[in-house]
């Protein structure tokens, strides 16, 4: 090939494009899924470096040498040929990551580790890999952190489960204690294994786990778990639970029960009670082996059947209940989770109050209006317009409040205010049709004709079209 042309190697589309032939590992994968993949670090050109350097979003806060992505790319060319070399030598090593800590709107903590921009190439480029190699591997029932799937999926998915076996239904529900702090690594590497022969592959992934984090206290190695806010960080928790609840769940459970997944956020759906109950006691043992442990606070089974059921569940900010229709017949139904109703306003009103002085009011509006909407956008699911009404009058009410106490003058009356609501609404709750259809959400592929006749006739053949009179006038 003459020099300056562009490889075909490099995938033109899909999920891998710009990337040089990691769509060939994909492929391998999908080929042969029980065969182990070897030599895997040639894939660390600077082609791909580069690659991956342009994913990374340049509004993220910066590690610990403060270098920006416009900065690194002053000088890109010489510092993805440095990068190259110190990879393919092995003498390359994570800069330590600092640590932030996000309050979480129940209470307490999550800690953020905020890698430098280089070590996120990296990170970048092995989740990439590693999606090559185990996402045609990974369960059908498992919808986060993956390309294609959403928690919209996944709440169809699981609206669907417990319908199918409304007669007789028992929920268990399953939270994983501090699941990202606490993954064992050896465990995580020995499934890693399983896949990869490429033992320079490994060792590298072994250093982004034990990678040193910049704390309060000083510096930390990491012995457990993978940090938060890392590239590379959702695609091997996805690999844990697929060896670790997936797979097992399949083979033992698989005949009495569904699972729907949503990294490390998972409901079983059994026929009966007795099977549940098996089921969760061993479920703390498997969670054991990798180091984790429930959370028994928000971990439980709930008989959940139609008849009679004696609680309600909850998944991924959702609550399932079983509610009337209009016609009055029981039907499930699906709304917020109160609590998180709850969050949510508390969060807008604190976000009113702290910036209802800092910008002008037309800033100030629009930013209220891409709240509202999304929120609506997430929880826009039919059955849910109460809720979504509940949350627009309570931000509506909480604007006009905080509005006048910008100084302590009166600013609006609400004559004011309701003319203001008209000539720049806020968005409004969606209902009727512009909810979103939990059964399209999880039967995303559309029926289609059986043959072309069918697609186009309306009546008659499709030669006499045009030329027939109407049936009915």
């Amino acid at each position: 090939m003459a020099q300056g042309m562009s490889s075909p190697e490099v995938c033109e589309d899909g999920p891998f494009k710009g990337y040089a032939r990691l769509h060939w590992i994909e492929a391998a994968a999908r080929a042969k899924p029980g065969e182990k993949v070897h030599a895997l670090m040639h894939h660390f050109t600077p082609e791909n470096l580069r690659r991956a350097f342009r994913e990374l979003d340049g509004s993220k806060a910066t590690g610990i040498d403060r270098v920006t992505k416009r900065q690194y790319e002053e000088h890109l060319e010489e510092n993805i040929e440095k990068l190259h070399g110190a990879l393919r030598g092995g003498g390359w090593r994570p800069k330590p990551s600092r640590q932030v800590l996000i309050p979480k709107p129940q209470g307490g903590t999550r800690p953020l580790a905020v890698g430098c921009l280089e070590d996120k190439i990296v990170q970048t480029l092995v989740a990439r890999i590693l999606e090559a190699l185990y996402e045609p591997i990974f369960s059908r029932q498992s919808f986060g952190f993956r390309r294609g799937k959403s928690a919209h999926q996944a709440v169809g998915r699981l609206h669907e489960t417990i319908r199918d076996r409304s007669e007789s239904c028992t929920v268990v529900e399953m939270d994983i204690e501090k699941f990202f702090d606490s993954m064992d690594h050896d465990w995580l590497v020995q499934k890693l294994e399983t896949k990869i022969a490429d033992p320079h592959l490994l060792r590298l992934i072994r250093r982004l786990l034990r990678s040193s984090l910049l704390t309060e206290d000083g510096i930390k190695m990491s012995e457990v778990g993978t940090a938060q806010g890392s590239p590379a960080s959702p695609i091997l928790a996805n690999i844990c639970l697929h060896f670790l609840l997936d797979e097992w769940f399949r083979e033992h459970f698989g005949a009495v029960g569904r699972m729907v997944r949503y990294a490390d956020d998972a409901v079983f759906v059994f026929n009966d009670a007795a099977s549940a109950e098996t089921f969760r006691q061993a479920l703390a043992a498997r969670l054991a082996e990798a180091g984790l442990r429930l959370n028994v606070d928000k971990s439980g089974i709930v008989p959940f059947s139609k008849s009679n059921p004696r609680g309600t569940v909850a998944f991924l900010g959702f609550e399932f209940y079983w509610g009337r229709n209009a016609a009055g017949r029981k039907t499930l139904k699906v709304k917020t989770k109160p609590k998180r109703l709850g969050r949510s306003i508390q969060a807008f009103k604190e976000w009113v109050k702290l910036t209802r002085n800092r910008m002008k009011l037309d800033k100030l509006w629009s930013l209220a209006r891409a709240k509202l909407q999304g929120h609506f956008g997430y929880f826009g699911v039919m059955y849910n317009e109460a809720k979504l009404s509940h949350f627009y009058h309570a931000c509506v009410g909480l604007l006009f409040r905080w509005l006048n106490r910008r100084s302590q003058k009166r600013s609006f009356t609400w004559e004011r205010y309701e003319k203001r609501l008209r000539l720049s609404p806020l968005p409004l709750p969606p209902s009727g049709d512009h909810l979103k259809d939990l059964t399209s959400e999880r039967n995303s592929s559309k029926h289609t004709p059986k043959s072309r006749m069918r697609k186009l006739r309306t009546s008659g053949s499709v030669r006499s079209a045009g030329r027939q009179r109407p049936a009915f006038t």
